[in-house]
């Protein structure tokens, strides 16, 4: 019986020691993280806007082809001043450039002109435009356009169209051409910009 009563006094001392003991431990703190967090990268700031160039004067040719059409792609010519060429939408081939608001160009890196703008056609419906400019603004481009036109009068015209624009100056206008003049292929079919919207150049309808 006193052999019992030792051991259990034993245990029983074991058992505080071994709590005293874990008591007396300090709690070590969590080891710190090896990897430093990464330093937060700011955006590159946006490209600031600049005005595309004029075209020179002169007597230009333009082809103009929708992806996924089945029609050829349609060629014209026009005869451009100075004055024509800021009335000239987007496509370089009417008279809507007063149609489209915000518009954005901006001049990226690799020498190439990226271009957005909201155009409002009127019964033809509400035109977001999306693209870039490659080539020598001035007298010898390619303009890849995405354009999506919502609320257009004509169901079939609300749609995407993605087209491709290539246009390039071919020296001085004809002797009888005047700025606005229009000639489409073959030579048989030709007007006047300006004549077929009722006005001049400048002068808004």
């Amino acid at each position: 019986m006193a052999a019992y009563i030792k051991s259990g006094v034993a245990l029983s001392c074991l058992a505080v020691v071994a709590l005293m003991t874990g008591c007396g431990k300090k709690e070590q703190p969590p080891a710190p993280d090896p990897t430093p967090a990464p330093a937060s990268v700011s955006a590159p700031p946006p490209k600031p806007q600049e005005p595309l160039p004029a075209r020179q004067p002169g007597l230009w040719e333009t082809t103009l082809s929708e992806e996924g059409s089945e029609s050829q792609a349609q060629t014209m010519r026009i005869c451009l001043d100075a004055a024509t060429e800021k009335e000239l939408g987007i496509t370089g081939t009417d008279l809507n450039g007063n149609r489209c608001r915000n518009t954005a160009v901006s001049h990226l890196d690799d020498g190439s002109w990226g271009i957005l703008a909201e155009c409002n056609m009127g019964s033809g419906g509400k035109m977001e435009v999306s693209g870039s400019i490659t080539g020598d603004y001035t007298r010898d481009y390619t303009m890849t356009l995405r354009s999506q036109t919502t609320g257009a009068a004509l169901a079939h015209m609300n749609r995407v169209v993605n087209m491709t624009i290539k246009s390039k100056r071919l020296g001085p206008c004809k002797a009888d051409q005047k700025p606005g003049d229009v000639t489409l292929p073959g030579g048989d079919v030709s007007f006047n910009l300006f004549d077929m919207a009722g006005r001049e150049p400048g002068k808004p309808k």
